[in-house]
């Protein structure tokens, strides 16, 4: 994470957990965008052998660009499970 002792020694878990994240976020976006490099090259090299324009996402889909569970539901279906939640925890 490129902290020193002397920095980690002194982080409060709170600190600590937001240095943390922060950095997770930064090398996983430097990842992804290995990734969307390496999915352009494959196109740029299929496409002139096929007759069809292609798009990044017929070479690769990758996990980030796949819709969460919750982005599929329907606002009612959501209304639904919040219902039954509250009612289960007895916040009605």
């Amino acid at each position: 994470m490129g902290m020193s002792r002397n920095d980690f020694c002194r982080c409060t878990p709170s600190e600590f957990k937001a240095t943390w994240d922060a950095w997770n976020d930064m090398r996983q976006n430097r990842e992804r965008g290995e990734w969307e490099r390496l999915r352009m090259q494959c196109l740029c090299t299929l496409q002139p052998y096929t007759r069809k324009t292609l798009a990044p996402a017929d070479i690769m889909t990758f996990p980030w660009e796949k819709p969460s569970p919750a982005e599929k539901l329907g606002k009612e279906e959501v209304m639904r499970r919040y219902r039954e939640a509250k009612a289960a925890a007895g916040l009605e």
